[in-house]
């Protein structure tokens, strides 16, 4: 399956990253070349600099040949045009769009485009931990062991620093932030708080490697 994706950023990255191993064809796209590092050495696809929806970067993509194109920046309105283009312009039969405003959600259907509430998503996994009590979801990727989604809350060690410095390569990602009732998916400069519950994909053992940054409950094994 051939696919484009615009936007390399956490998500993006993933998905490329994960469609790539499967064995699909895949090329990215992004403003900023130094986010095409998340991909990794092993990535067999193709990268392209520039805006999600100029026309001549989709055409360097091979927006033409696509079978699915994926709009997962971080602006809703670029995801947006990006999608029209896609389908209007290159009539890429399928087409999906990351939508983290959930107020614009009624303006994506009447425009009959596919979208993924990312907020929404993430704020549907969290109450379900809150009401179950204990969460089961699990993944394992191929020939790295076990990863589990946990949930973690911060005490007072973690005020102030960055996603990026409380993050361990290859042992623990920060997928979601929960603050005051909002659901955020954060970047590597989003600052913590004490009190904010992270959504995270970690090895086993990782909350010992940073117990210091988590509430004193949180401390176990």
């Amino acid at each position: 399956m051939r696919v484009v994706i615009a936007g390399c950023g956490r998500v993006g990255g993933d998905v490329a990253g994960t469609l790539g191993e499967e064995g699909h064809d895949v090329s990215v796209i992004d403003l900023d070349e130094s986010t095409f590092q998340r991909l990794g050495g092993t990535f067999n696809g193709t990268t392209h600099r520039g805006s999600a929806y100029d026309v001549r970067v989709l055409r360097e993509a091979g927006i033409e040949f696509a079978d699915v194109f994926v709009a997962v920046t971080s602006s809703d309105n670029a995801n947006l045009m990006a999608v029209q283009v896609a389908r209007k312009v290159f009539g890429v039969p399928r087409t999906i769009a990351r939508l983290d405003d959930p107020s614009r959600a009624d303006a994506y259907r009447a425009l009959d485009i596919h979208y993924i509430p990312a907020s929404q998503l993430i704020s549907r996994v969290i109450h379900e931990q809150v009401v179950e009590a204990e969460f089961d979801y699990h993944v394992t990727f191929p020939g790295t062991g076990e990863v589990e989604i946990v949930d973690m809350t911060l005490g007072p060690e973690a005020e102030g620093k960055t996603v990026a410095e409380l993050e361990l390569p290859d042992a623990l990602r920060i997928a979601a932030v929960r603050r005051g009732g909002k659901t955020v998916i954060p970047d590597d400069d989003f600052l913590l708080r004490e009190g904010d519950l992270l959504v995270a994909a970690a090895r086993h053992g990782v909350r010992d490697r940073v117990s210091r940054y988590l509430e004193h409950d949180e401390e176990r094994p």
